[in-house]
């Protein structure tokens, strides 16, 4: 029992001994010429890595099973190498041609810790594909790939700019007649109106740059015109819902009016007029929810139905206050009535006063 523990044990150290072995590589530095995300045909292209490798193999008998291979997908690539160790000059290659390059362990294998200096040097192919490889990095051991690298860039053409550019220049179009339509209805457009004249400066510059700038500008000209619609689609949304809410307050005054000032709180007309208020609020409520949640368009749907809602009972209250008039009403009449009164005790008093004069004259 206790061989075979000890021969469990002996393959586990083994086991984590081939793990420890496996070889690793990591690009630590890596420099692009241009350092433009996007590139054009044509362009040329100079790329500079440093790797950090170790090598797997260890045994003699195991030279050469290990290899570094590298590729590109620009054209007329030409390749430099030069081995850097700490200490001690760099040890460079011949320059190399070619889309396919291969180092064998006996070019790399300087024991410890090693570093590769690899510069890579082309141009951007001509064709319609939107992306190019600008490296690939493979480490085989056995055939087997044991850790690998790649670097794209995008590529766009004067074409592609062109057709990108006209279709953001009238979603730009699109964008300000929106504006425009919102404005005329008391949505506060200001915030879009800010991201529109963003986007419309980077569409102007992009409509003279070169294609990779352009693409640049036009990415960021897509961004804005998104965000304006974003802002715009909120803007309008509170409007919607500010407008019920103004349209119950005006109601709610009414309502006011016949349960304080006329005292008909239980009048059948009144009661329904505040089940019409009632049905409007739960909009309006539902409303403000789908704001809050950022769900525009229903918190828009629910905005109108609760003004709908509000505006019929407003209708009915108009109807009802001119059916009954407005009534005695103390406080809207009191100059009025003071003026009445003080008249009329002129009146009295003048009489009284007339009378008097007369009977003294008639005694008299």
């Amino acid at each position: 029992m206790k061989a075979n523990i000890s021969r469990w044990i002996i393959l586990l150290l083994a086991l984590v001994c081939v793990v420890q072995a496996v070889s690793a590589f990591e690009v630590i530095k890596t420099e692009v010429k241009p350092d433009s995300d996007i590139l054009e045909p044509g362009q040329e292209v100079n790329a500079h890595y440093v790797i950090a490798y170790k090598m797997a193999s260890t045994r003699a008998d195991e030279r050469d099973d290990e290899t570094f291979e590298f590729s590109t997908g620009l054209q007329n690539p030409s390749w430099d190498f030069k081995i850097r160790r700490e200490g001690t000059p760099d040890i460079p290659f011949a320059t190399k041609y070619g889309t396919y390059q291969t180092l064998l362990e006996f070019d790399l294998d300087y024991g410890g810790d090693v570093k590769l200096d690899v510069q890579v040097r082309g141009t951007v192919p001509t064709t319609s594909s939107s992306e190019v490889e600008i490296v690939k990095v493979e480490h085989l051991r056995n055939k087997y790939v044991e850790g690998e690298y790649h670097m794209n860039r995008k590529v766009v053409s004067t074409q592609q700019i062109t057709g990108s550019l006209s279709a953001q220049q009238q979603r730009l179009k699109d964008l300000k007649a929106d504006i425009d339509d919102k404005a005329g209805k008391g949505v506060d457009v200001a915030s879009a109106q800010a991201k529109y004249d963003a986007a419309n400066q980077d569409l102007t510059h992009a409509a003279s740059a070169g294609p990779s700038q352009a693409a640049g500008y036009i990415a960021t000209a897509t961004k804005a015109i998104d965000e304006a619609k974003a802002l715009l689609d909120k803007a309008w949304a509170e409007k919607e819902v500010s407008n019920a809410a103004a349209t119950l307050e005006t109601l709610d005054g009414m309502i006011t009016y016949f349960v304080e000032n006329r005292s008909m709180g239980s009048d059948p007309q009144v009661v329904a007029i505040m089940t019409k208020r009632e049905s409007a609020v739960q909009f309006y409520s539902q409303a403000k929810d789908n704001l809050n949640a950022n769900n525009y368009p229903l918190a828009r749907s629910k905005a109108t139905e609760g003004q709908n809602k509000a505006n019929e009972a407003l209708t009915d209250a108009n109807t009802l206050r001119e059916k009954i008039g407005d009534g005695f009403n103390l406080d809207s009449n009191l100059l009025l009535y003071i003026g009445a009164g003080v008249i009329i005790v002129l009146v009295i008093v003048g009489i009284v006063i007339y009378r008097k004069k007369t009977g003294w004259d008639e005694l008299g």
